[in-house]
């Protein structure tokens, strides 16, 4: 794993990037110990998560495998943690979309 220190000698932007987040974290810190004491760490990381991979499926098209390679994931775990975030429809809901489905149920 990269440490910070690596990140930031990387690129100039990058280190500016990590500033701006350290900067941010105070006060996200602050309002969700107010609305959720118990769950900081998994809270936080919801609120990077789903911006993060919303913005990786957007430059590989929605393909999975492509986001997940930029991601530095497995495409099982990419797939599930979008399931959890809600960013992709189950298999069910997307079959029950199509136009065979609706002639079914129509």
């Amino acid at each position: 794993m990269m440490s910070e220190e690596a990140v930031s000698q990387d690129s100039p932007e990058l280190s500016a990037l990590a500033r701006l987040i350290a900067e941010v974290v105070p006060q996200l810190v602050e309002q969700l110990v107010a609305l959720r004491p118990n769950r900081v760490h998994r809270e936080a990381l919801v609120l990077l998560e789903r911006p993060l991979l919303v913005h990786v499926l957007g430059l590989a098209r929605g393909n999975q495998l492509r986001a997940a390679r930029m991601l530095g994931l497995n495409r099982n775990t990419l797939r599930k943690r979008c399931r959890l975030l809600q960013l992709v429809p189950s298999r069910s809901t997307r079959r029950a979309g199509t136009p065979a489905a609706q002639a079914r149920l129509g």
